[in-house]
């Protein structure tokens, strides 16, 4: 009887050792998001600017089952430049955006707004700064003291922010193995209307040695796609001439063109929408 306790204690505590080193194991294996952050950075800092010549497609206003496709060449640059030509439309379907200014043409008329905030997806692909890419983070409220496990598509990903099974949360998505990009939920408000936005980074492939960037790039809201950029053609690390991304000198060639008061309040979209067609 007493050889059967002391052999069930055993056993106990055997299994005790095991169920803890389990746990131990798995909590080593979620890595910090500081040192999550930091890989990603050395992933990203090998791209300091890159052009991109693409098809993007969104949903037809008067059809939204039906997608408007169009071709497009996004120029961008550290640290927040960004450029976007429409081709075949000159400078009426061009739009500059640095240091919090957006400029566009509507009507022969340049209009300056803040950046939209889908906007920001270039910052993702070559941040060079752990610190530069942790404060982006935070200004998009993503959750510092969340990390967890996903899995999207084929990818195992590391996610900070969360928490897990709430997609609607600000949350930073990058692949396990390579800490490439692969998703960011988004929060800011612009004049108390709040925006979630959802970029996602797909199908990267190999552009130069150590150097990996999407061939497709898609934005939700609400869970629904409003905008996605298939890449043909990919160029990255070129010398850029500063005219390219000169806001005075773009909008000192037309007349402003003032924002409306009367502006919605439903939402950031809604207001976009209202001042495009308003001035088309």
């Amino acid at each position: 009887m007493l050889l059967k306790r002391r052999l069930a204690l055993m056993a106990f505590g055997l299994s005790l050792m095991v169920s803890l080193s389990i746990i131990q194991l798995a909590h080593g294996y979620l890595l910090p998001p500081q040192q999550i952050i930091e890989f990603v950075t050395k992933q990203t800092a090998r791209v300091y600017n890159f052009r991109f010549e693409v098809w993007a497609e969104s949903p037809d206003p008067a059809f939204p089952e039906a997608m408007i496709k169009r071709e497009m060449i996004y120029y961008a640059a550290r640290p927040n430049l960004l450029r976007r030509e429409i081709v075949g439309e000159a400078e009426s379907g061009t739009i500059l955006v640095s240091s919090g200014r957006r400029l566009s043409v509507i009507d022969g008329r340049v209009l300056e707004e803040p950046p939209r905030h889908e906007e920001i997806f270039p910052m993702l692909l070559f941040s060079n700064s752990p610190e530069l890419l942790e404060e982006l983070l935070k200004r998009e409220q993503v959750d510092f003291s969340e990390v967890h496990l996903g899995r999207m598509e084929k990818h195992i990903a590391y996610v900070i922010g969360g928490p897990p099974g709430k997609p609607e949360a600000p949350q930073f998505w990058c692949d396990k193995d390579r800490f490439l990009p692969l998703r960011l939920v988004g929060l800011r408000s612009y004049q108390g209307v709040v925006d979630l936005v959802d970029i996602r980074f797909l199908s990267y492939r190999q552009v130069a040695e150590s150097i990996w960037l999407p061939s497709v790039i898609e934005f939700y809201r609400q869970d629904k796609l409003f905008l996605r950029l298939t890449v043909q053609k990919t160029r990255h690390n070129e010398r850029f001439p500063a005219a390219l991304f000169d806001l005075e000198s773009f909008a000192a060639k037309y007349p402003p063109l003032e924002e409306p008061p009367e502006k919605p309040a439903e939402g950031l979209e809604e207001m976009r929408r209202y001042l495009e067609k308003k001035y088309e």
